[in-house]
């Protein structure tokens, strides 16, 4: 007996029609009878007598189903594993990731990943994406000028490049583009190197140029040096995809001579398989970059 006719049997010996097994695997009637009866012939064996619209199992069917029975119990476990698969792979993906990536990246990608309308379902944080995806709190996150480590899976997405941001009226403003040597004189505002892979890239630069990296304020985002650049004056840096998201008239932002761009970097737990519908939402991800 190959699995289709076990299941064919197990079904019949379970409710005892022809009519209701066709009904649960899906047959018509006289398909379930032509099944059954190519099985008793090939077997050899007499299955089932026919009492009224009821089939009777013999001596022989009991045994047979004895047998089987931890086999049906097995495709019972799998097809209740198989649905809960099914429900988790609907629960939605979560992405934990930096304001800058949220705003300047992920909002115009998801709506060409399916997003459009909210057809499909997703979760987003916007706080510690390296402890969410640690904790399991998120599928995957996104960071740029993420350093690479032991315990993560990392793919660079993209090279985004770093500029400048001033007030209008600010001097270096009148330039198509800045000199390092000019940033590193002006008020800066900036990350800490120490904690910061954004705030090593720009300290590292300004030391191969023999520069000293000299902050007037050191700020954790770039969307905040952009308010203390707008309220108090002063040069920050910031991300190209900060930058496309200024909505205020009265800053200027401009591109830096040798600065380079830093990595866009997705990552998740290494040795962690992800859903289907992270993979999926990961892959359109990298289709719309390309």
């Amino acid at each position: 007996m190959n699995l289709r006719e076990m299941e064919l049997f197990g079904t019949l010996m379970r409710v005892g029609t022809t009519i209701e097994t066709a009904r649960v695997l899906g047959l018509s009637q006289p398909a379930v009878s032509a099944q059954l009866k190519r099985l008793e012939s090939q077997l050899g064996l007499r299955l089932f007598e026919r009492t009224g619209n009821r089939l009777m199992p013999t001596a022989e069917a009991q045994a047979l189903f004895s047998d089987t029975a931890a086999i049906f119990a097995t495709q019972a476990r799998v097809n209740a594993r198989v649905r809960a698969l099914q429900q988790r792979d609907t629960i939605s993906v979560t992405i934990s990731a930096t304001p800058a990536i949220v705003e300047g990246f992920l909002s115009t990608r998801l709506a060409q990943a399916g997003f459009r309308d909210w057809k499909r379902r997703l979760r987003l944080w916007v706080t510690d994406p390296e402890e969410d995806v640690r904790s399991g709190r998120a599928d995957f996150g996104m960071q740029m000028a993420f350093p690479a480590k032991a315990d993560f899976q990392a793919q660079t997405f993209a090279t985004i490049p770093l500029v400048a941001v001033m007030r209008r009226e600010h001097p270096l403003a009148g330039s198509a583009e800045i000199t390092l040597p000019a940033l590193a004189a002006s008020r800066l505002i900036a990350y800490d190197p120490a904690w910061s892979p954004m705030g090593d890239t720009i300290r590292s630069t300004f030391q191969k140029f023999n520069l000293a990296y000299d902050t007037s304020c050191e700020v954790p985002f770039c969307s905040t040096v952009c308010q203390l650049v707008e309220a108090c004056g002063g040069v920050g840096v910031i991300d190209q995809l900060t930058a496309d998201n200024i909505r205020s008239d009265s800053l200027a932002v401009r591109p830096v001579v040798h600065l380079p761009g830093v990595p866009l970097i997705l990552f998740y737990r290494r040795g962690q398989t992800l859903r289907g519908a992270a993979q999926e939402l990961i892959a359109q991800l990298s289709a719309s970059i390309a």
